[in-house]
Order: structure tokens, then C-alpha cells, then sequence
């Protein structure tokens, strides 16, 4: 190749066509062979440079086409610990502890399963859940004395746990509510005054939690203004976008 280079016979384009090569190797190579002609076609000389172990090489390069292979299939944009774990492919022939290696996480939090709530604590959960729609504005403390009337023995940090488990926070007015943050554009309200007189003219969404037998389950649903007609839903077990881009796409 670097004799057909030196030839210019052919252009950088069809020799690298041809050989299969990138044009910048191909504009290096004839360099090289004619500063090291002499080495080449006059007589032996040792060369002092060690010699390559090929079967290492060879691994190695099987190595990083696994890797390439696995990232080429499994790279996403991720950056929890959640979304990392789950790009890990346990059926991938890349072991997977090199892939928690390159995605940053240990192998151990790979097979951690998470403790499932308790069946006490899943009741303390709903006894809180309509304790919060009856008292919007209780906090962990007030929650905690309702608990308490209740027959519940438990104390407050456990029911802050809890409540953080479930997103549940005291609604009450924080100071400085309407004072926007530096930079912060404020954006205006369009439906301010606006008669609703037609369907599919304005459509909410919201998404809300279902208490199931063993923990939640969370519920998106679009819904008409003017019809008040659920036009979509959907129900996901993890609070994603995913499943509110499908019930905004049907």
C-alpha cells in the first residue's frame, strides 16, 4: 500500500477505498517507508524494540469490541444511580462487572433488591393518606398526634419518613411566595379569562398515586376542560416521563 501510495497511481480516496483504511494513515505510511527503506530492503538489522505479545493484543482488542458492542446497544442519557442500574444487561456476553465498572456504579448494587414496605407501615400509609385530605395542611408533628388518636404509637421522624416515601407535604403559604428568583422568567397565565365553549379547546393533566396491596402505583390522566372527559391515562410503577409521553401521545 505505501509502494502504491509513492507510486501516485491512485488518488488518498481510492487507495483508502480500496485498502480499507482512513487517507491519514495512508499519507503517514509512504513517510515512513522511505526514512526506513534502508531497513527494509538492505540487509537484517535487530530491531531493539521489544517484541508484541499478540495474544495479549488480541484480548485486549476483543475486550473493547465487548464494550463497544454493550455501549452501542445500552447507552442512554442516565444520570441516577436507578437509571445507570438500569442500563446494566445481565444476558449481555460483557460480564457485568465490568459494566458496573464503566457505568460508575458497584457490582453489588447491581442485584440489591430494595426492602418492600412492611404491611404495618403500608397501613400507617393509608391512615395518613386520608388523614392528609381531611388536614391538607398537617405536617409530620400534627400527623403524628392524629396517628397517635388514632391508636397509632409511632413518632415523628418515622412519620416524616413515611410521608416523604409517599410526597406528601403540609400545604401551608411559604414566605415570599411571590417573589420569582433572579433571572426567573415568569410566564403568563393564558387561560385567564378565557371562556371554555368547545371541547379538545383546553386540556389538564395531572398525576396522582393509587395505594395498592403491596406499595403504589402512580396514575397520569388528560382530561377535557369543557367535557370534563378523561381523555387518556396511563399507570406506571415509577414516577417517569415515559408513561406521561404515552398518555399525551394516544
Amino acid at each position: 500500500m505505501a509502494l502504491a501510495a509513492i507510486k501516485g497511481e491512485k488518488t488518498l480516496a481510492q487507495l483508502a477505498h480500496d485498502y480499507d483504511l482512513h487517507p491519514n494513515q495512508i499519507t503517514t505510511w509512504p513517510t515512513q517507508l522511505l526514512e526506513g527503506a534502508a531497513g527494509v530492503f538492505g540487509s537484517k538489522k535487530v530491531s531493539n524494540e521489544p517484541a508484541v505479545d499478540v495474544k495479549t493484543l488480541h484480548a485486549r482488542i476483543g475486550e473493547l469490541t465487548l464494550a463497544n458492542d454493550f455501549f452501542g446497544r445500552r447507552a442512554r442519557q442516565g444520570r441516577t444511580v436507578a437509571e445507570r442500574k438500569a442500563m446494566i444487561d445481565q444476558t449481555d456476553t460483557l460480564p457485568v462487572k465490568r459494566q458496573a465498572k464503566e457505568l460508575g456504579i458497584s457490582r453489588g448494587s447491581v442485584y440489591y433488591l430494595p426492602r418492600p414496605v412492611s404491611s404495618e407501615d403500608l397501613a400507617i400509609m393509608r391512615c395518613i393518606d386520608a388523614l392528609h385530605l381531611e388536614f391538607p395542611f398537617a405536617g409530620s408533628r400534627m400527623m403524628r398526634d392524629f396517628l397517635r388518636q388514632e391508636g397509632i404509637t409511632i413518632g415523628r421522624c418515622h412519620v416524616a419518613s413515611l410521608m416523604k416515601k409517599m410526597a406528601i407535604e403540609a400545604v401551608y403559604r411559604r414566605p415570599s411566595t411571590s417573589r420569582p428568583a433572579p433571572g426567573h422568567k415568569i410566564y403568563p397565565y393564558l387561560l385567564r379569562k378565557l371562556p371554555m365553549v368547545r371541547p379538545n379547546q383546553v386540556w389538564a393533566t395531572d398525576i396522582s398515586y393509587i395505594p395498592m396491596a403491596r406499595g403504589f402505583v402512580y396514575l397520569v390522566a388528560i382530561v377535557d376542560w369543557f367535557s370534563r372527559k378523561v381523555l387518556s391515562h396511563r399507570i406506571s410503577i415509577t414516577l417517569d416521563a415515559d408513561f406521561c409521553v404515552e398518555a399525551l401521545e394516544e
